[in-house]
């Protein structure tokens, strides 16, 4: 059967295109059971897998959350159930990017790649050299679960096919506002109520406070020790980079690529006007000393150090997700609990451009490899993640544990989220260091009314809060129509766009920080600046996005 190219279009591919785009690449006895060379598997929705002990090697980040991914009761529960063994390999996320490299460059494989942060590049390019398995029939086949994923979320369109039209990976995926929306700023309330302070709405009210936790020594202790405004650098996941919040007052701004849709055109966003005020404002907080330089390059780590002092918290405010991202979640402190949301802050011509990417998606988040032993027994082996309801009625899941250990079903009348009646209830809170339970190692499909179906208890306080925080904080800003959605490119787009991105990602980044911290000027530099980014390609970078985001409106 010829496997067509699916093209990059935002056609809403259901289960009639998936089964249009499978191939052959599996094998199948019928109903009965499935063989793949010595192995026999038993029918698809049945478990076990197989019925002789099998193996999967998996590779995966450290979830800082999983105590031992061996001993875990999860981990165990699943080998009994599936009767599939996993062999680990766990990477702290600090190390993944080089060694995911290493690995992928080194021709030593695992069976399946699993929340690795495996890009879109690394997708196509190591797609189509054979290192990655296409996975069209293996969904078809063996995954009803994840069909159903595609049937119910449309918009996955954009993300599964790759330009030849295969699938290199399934996404994990989730539908929760708060997710979506995640470059917010936390203010320490406490600073607030000693000095008679309001929680700042606008840019200018936000300068005024950040002068008053640097001059009125609000944390008492006689010493000029306060660090207004802080944040971490951009390789952490936490959302903790400074510029990203603060250029919601003065334009949409994407750090993962500097694009924006303006009436349906795509712009680049970092050498607009706008942008340069958005410097403007970082550089004047640095310059007298009410933002941290440090903030641009430390990591997670330092921050928190800054917030969980133990003679009391040194940070005034700081951009995260979430609380726990700058202080301690759940910590013996308790100054997660004190650091209060600041909206998106209104910007010179009063507006606010809030970063919004409507839902969730991790696009490399499980990859089967050519050198999987058995790629239908990894592919039975995940679908079963992609099913909430299915672990809730079964009395396990991954992401909460187990029934009467990690969540139990709710009272009658207890409320999820959303006000409506809840499906689970939260026994031991999210952030929660464990050993019964995967967090959020696995890939799955939580859709809205699932997130919603949570119970509004305390234990789940911190997405009850969370979720209520960018409801009224940040989604009444949102710039959603701004965003550029996911597109794959050609091979021939793929060559320039990738070396182009990283070219300018580097000039942006570079001049981003010598602008702010005062090593360049951002007057009699920003010519110099612009000229970088020509060099760099930004126009052909630019004209490549246009040219596939006209293809996707088709």
């Amino acid at each position: 059967m010829k496997k067509p190219v699916i093209a990059l279009s935002g056609i809403m591919l259901g289960m009639t295109a998936l089964l249009a785009a499978c191939g052959d690449d599996g094998n199948t006895t019928g109903a009965s059971g499935n063989s793949n060379g010595d192995i026999k598997m038993t029918p698809v929705g049945t478990y076990p897998i197989v019925n002789e002990k099998a193996t999967l090697k998996v590779f995966t980040k450290q979830d800082v959350n999983v105590e031992n991914y061996e001993t875990n009761e999860f981990t165990k529960w699943y080998e009994d159930k599936t009767n599939v063994k996993v062999e680990w390999e766990v990477v702290p996320g600090s190390a993944m990017k080089e060694k995911l490299q290493v690995k992928l460059a080194g021709g030593d494989l695992p069976d399946v790649f699993m929340s690795s942060g495996i890009s879109d590049s690394q997708l196509v390019g190591y797609g189509s050299q054979g290192l990655f398995l296409p996975l069209n029939e293996l969904i078809h086949q063996y995954a009803p679960n994840v069909k159903r994923m595609i049937e119910k979320a449309p918009y996955l369109s954009y993300y599964l096919y790759a330009p030849d039209g295969k699938i290199y990976s399934i996404p994990n995926v989730g539908e929760t506002f708060h997710a979506t929306m995640p470059k917010k700023l936390w203010i320490y309330k406490p600073w607030l109520d000693k000095l008679g302070l309001q929680v700042p709405t606008t840019l200018e009210e936000y300068y005024n406070v950040l002068k008053a936790f640097k001059t009125q020594d609000p944390n008492g202790n006689g010493k000029a020790d306060e660090i207004p405004l802080s944040g971490a650098n951009g390789t952490t996941n936490g959302n903790n980079e400074i510029e990203s919040f603060f250029m919601q007052s003065f334009l949409f701004y994407d750090r993962s690529n500097y694009l924006m849709l303006d009436n349906g055109k795509v712009e680049f966003s970092a050498d607009k006007p706008a942008y340069r005020e958005g410097l403007r404002y970082l550089r004047k907080l640095v310059q007298e000393g009410l933002l941290q330089p440090d903030a641009f390059i430390q990591d997670r780590k330092a921050l928190t150090a800054l917030a969980e002092d133990p003679a009391g918290s040194r940070l005034g405010s700081a951009t995260a997700l979430y609380w726990g991202n700058l202080s301690i979640d759940n910590g013996p402190s308790g100054r997660y609990k004190v650091y209060v949301p600041v909206p998106i802050l209104a910007g010179p011509d009063g507006k606010r451009y809030g970063f919004d990417r409507g839902y969730g998606v991790d696009n490399g988040a499980f990859v089967i490899t050519k050198d999987a032993k058995n790629p239908q027994l990894a592919m039975r082996w995940i679908d079963w993640f992609f099913n909430e309801d299915a672990k809730l009625a079964e009395g396990m899941s991954d992401y909460l544990g187990k029934e009467g250990v990690g969540w139990k079903k709710p009272e009658p009348g207890t409320k999820g989220l959303d006000g409506g009646p809840a499906t689970y209830q939260m026994l031991v809170p999210f952030g929660t260091k464990n050993n019964f339970r995967w967090s959020q190692t696995a890939p799955r499909f939580q859709d809205l009314s699932f997130r919603n179906g949570i119970a509004a208890t305390k234990e789940a306080e911190t997405e009850v809060r969370l979720q209520q925080i960018t409801k009224d904080y940040y989604k009444p800003y949102s710039a959603a129509e701004r965003y550029v959605p996911h597109m794959y490119f050609s091979d021939e787009d793929l060559a320039q766009f990738g070396d182009i991105q990283k070219s300018i990602t580097t000039v942006v980044q570079d001049f981003m920080l010598k602008f702010v911290t005062g090593t360049l000027d951002i007057d009699k530099d920003w010519d110099k600046y612009i000229k970088e980014l020509e060099n760099a390609g930004v126009k052909s970078y630019t004209q490549i996005i246009q040219a596939n985001y006209a293809k996707l409106k088709k």
